[in-house]
């Protein structure tokens, strides 16, 4: 089984966040749990529980496109969403133009994103070999178990950097899974 908020061939995760207010509010109140009225773009907290819901199911493959990594990050999302299509095979004359709007260089010397992506791998149990010095956390990386609070509460005043716990992303926890 393989999982993946957004492919080549449909919305990233920014552009369905954006593009569907009915569908938005029911996650934000289903599945997040929060009674307030969802954000209208994609903030990274948003990005990040839904990939953290990603990398905590039970699929073996967990596979994430560029632009729904960089919407972890508030700096990336500043090219309207819709920009970010890889292809819409709906439109022949729309084939495979994206690009990406930040050099490799500048991603790799950006320790804070590189930091939030391997939080969210080693928490979500998919690190192997599991690390022997914990990472700290960044400002919206996942709490420990002792300090678990409901999704509602932590969605309340969603402009808050939040933490998320693991147990309670709407995914069924079956224990760490390790891909290798």
């Amino acid at each position: 089984m393989v999982c993946a908020p957004s492919c080549h061939d449909c919305s990233t995760l920014r552009a369905w966040w954006e593009e569907d207010e009915e569908r938005r509010q029911r996650f934000f109140k289903n599945v997040m749990e929060s009674d307030e009225l969802p954000p209208d773009q994609c903030v990274p907290e948003v990005a990040h529980f839904i990939i953290r819901q990603h990398i905590e199911s039970p699929s073996m493959w967990a596979i994430f496109p560029l632009q729904d990594l960089l919407a972890l990050k508030e700096e990336y999302t500043a090219r309207p969403a819709i920009e970010e299509t890889i292809n819409d095979p709906t439109n022949p004359k729309h084939y495979w133009r994206y690009r990406a709007h930040v050099t490799l260089e500048s991603l790799n010397k950006d320790n804070e994103l590189k930091t939030i992506i391997k939080d969210l791998v080693r928490w979500g149990g998919r690190s192997i070999p599991p690390e022997d010095s914990q990472v700290e956390a960044s400002p919206i990386s996942t709490s420990s178990s002792a300090d678990a609070v409901s999704e509602k509460q932590q969605f309340a005043g969603i402009s808050e950097k939040i933490s998320h716990p693991s147990e309670s992303n709407g995914v069924p926890s079956k224990g760490p899974l390790a891909v290798r």
